[in-house]
């Protein structure tokens, strides 16, 4: 188990390991994503006082969620690469911005 993690640490490696997890992952993912908004935004019954405006909760709340979890995962990360000088973290950062940025932008756009 930790030398697993421990490989994990080695870019090159990483991104051998990753690029083949992608291949499965990247097609679940986006089926999870369009059922999950499926349900939520057409099957989900509208509020008895705020009827279908109501909806948006369901793209908003976990957008918002999503982002400050990003957020956080770059603190962690810098925080990581700064002390310890692990070239992963430092990718990882990288990595997580975008994806706070556009998560963010959802979030602010569906409500708040």
């Amino acid at each position: 188990m930790w030398s697993f993690i421990h490989k994990l640490g080695s870019p090159p490696w990483f991104f051998r390991f990753s690029g083949n997890v992608v291949k499965w992952l990247l097609p679940v993912t986006i089926a999870v994503l369009f059922v999950g908004a499926f349900w939520g935004l057409l099957v989900a019954p509208p509020d008895y006082r705020q009827g279908n405006s109501y909806r948006i909760i369901y793209i908003h709340v976990p957008a918002a969620v999503v982002s400050l979890a990003g957020y956080y995962v770059m603190a962690l990360a810098g925080a990581i690469s700064l002390i310890w000088r692990i070239k992963m973290a430092d990718i990882a950062m990288k990595a997580a911005a975008p994806v706070g940025a556009v998560l963010t932008g959802i979030a602010l756009v569906t409500g708040a």
